[in-house]
């Protein structure tokens, strides 16, 4: 949402046009009422003078106080102060400055009624101008601060999800380790190496920073190396992706709960082989990511659902894109396919 374009600046400009069109109508109907031109280009730059006075020192009195419904008295008090105390001001200058004219002495004393009348609508309206822009300043202030406060809750929220899925993967990692260490202690040894070098990629990545396909995709590599390790050729995961593709963004570490869960459903109720496919696709400024796996219908783990690991892909898209249509899962006989969809025009923005 765009900000108010309400500044200081442009309180002034409209202050200034306000107090130069107050300045013409005062000129102009003295010297088209036979005043001579000394006399109107001296009234109304005195007057404008001083109504400059009045603008500067209620925008100093209202800069750090707004009036509430109770205290709007002082605005209403200031407001006649000032109405009264600037025609007065005015015509006792005047009457210093131009003392040999009878006749505009005389028009000045008999038209002081309309003139602080004139002078309170005058006043009012820059009041009201100079209210409203505080209002406006306070509101923009609260948005931005309310924009960051959600920024951090949802900055918070992100890596609460993020780490609630490392903890679940080093468990299994490190009791797979554990079993391996006393009949393939070199076996054991190359998961631990993987294990780190995969922890090592994830360590210094942010939520709010998407990454590269081709980034995220050596790091799902890396996971795989310890799933096969675990699994040995039972576990056969092919990966299809043009060089196009590679450069898409995507937020970090969205691969690997797709491909965890699909593992998960399609190996740990079968001794066979199973094979699993990624792809992706770059179509129209979005990249579409699909994992498909076999499954069996009658497993219990299936009747569960889908698993806390794609329900919080689903909650990190939300928090990212503002979208809750970003992953869709559907069964095609016993294929279990997820796709994942990045918008690229949200991505690009959202790396800046």
């Amino acid at each position: 949402m765009p900000s108010i374009p309400f500044n200081n600046r442009s309180l002034l400009v409209l202050s200034s046009i306000f107090i130069y069109l107050i300045w013409q109508i005062n000129f102009f109907a003295l010297l088209s009422n036979g005043y001579s031109f000394y006399i109107s280009i001296t009234e109304s730059l005195l007057s404008s003078i001083l109504l400059a006075f009045v603008t500067v020192t209620l925008k100093r009195i209202f800069k750090y106080y707004t009036p509430n419904a109770t205290g709007f008295w002082v605005a209403i008090t200031l407001t006649a102060g000032f109405s009264t105390l600037l025609p007065v001001a005015a015509k006792l200058m005047l009457e210093s400055m131009i003392q040999d004219n009878p006749e505009y002495l005389s028009m000045l004393n008999t038209t002081m009624q309309i003139r602080i009348g004139f002078s309170m609508i005058t006043v009012t309206s820059i009041l009201v101008l100079i209210l409203l822009f505080n209002m406006l300043q306070k509101s923009e202030a609260e948005k931005k601060h309310r924009n960051e406060i959600q920024q951090l809750a949802t900055e918070a929220e992100l890596f609460k999800l993020r780490q609630q899925l490392q903890p679940h993967f080093l468990f299994n990692s490190l009791n797979s380790i554990n079993a391996l260490i006393g009949i393939r202690p070199q076996e054991a040894r190359n998961m631990t190496e993987q294990l780190a070098s995969f922890l090592r990629g994830t360590i210094h990545q942010k939520e709010n920073k998407l990454v590269a396909l081709k980034e995220e995709l050596d790091q799902i590599n890396r996971y795989l190396q310890i799933e096969k390790l675990r699994f040995g050729h039972r576990l056969q995961v092919k990966i299809q992706a043009s060089e196009e593709d590679y450069q898409a963004l995507i937020p970090p570490l969205l691969l690997q709960p797709l491909v965890e869960n699909a593992i998960k459903f399609g190996l740990y109720e079968t001794t066979e082989e199973v094979d699993i496919e990624l792809t992706t696709l770059l179509k129209d400024k979005h990249l579409y990511i699909t994992v498909s796996n076999p499954f069996d219908p009658e497993t219990p783990a299936r009747k569960t659902g889908t698993g806390f690991g794609l329900s919080s892909v689903q909650r990190r898209l939300y928090l990212l894109f503002g979208r809750s249509d970003l992953l869709q899962v559907k069964q095609d006989k016993n294929i279990f396919i997820t796709t994942v969809t990045i918008p690229q025009l949200y991505a690009e923005s959202s790396d800046n």
